[in-house]
């Protein structure tokens, strides 16, 4: 995914919560939209997204509050057959 931020693989992002700080990715950097959220704007089956090593689905889902500190870590899943 880095492809779709300039090549970065650690992007400083601004929000509340998880929804916010995708919504400044997206707003940003556009191109990668497609590849994270379905065209609902949520966020697609195959991308994983953890807060601090927590999988934002034990969490409160795109609903979790974010810190300051805080690192969002996002995992697209590889599949095949």
């Amino acid at each position: 995914m880095k492809y779709y931020v300039d090549d970065q693989t650690e992007v400083h992002v601004a929000g509340g919560t998880v929804s916010q700080a995708l919504t400044d990715l997206t707003t940003r950097y556009p191109a990668i939209t497609t590849h994270i959220l379905d065209s609902r704007g949520r966020l697609r089956r195959h991308v994983n997204l953890f807060v601090n090593k927590e999988n934002i689905q034990a969490l409160k889902g795109i609903d979790t509050p974010l810190k300051e500190s805080d690192k969002i870590i996002l995992l697209a899943s590889i599949s095949g057959g």
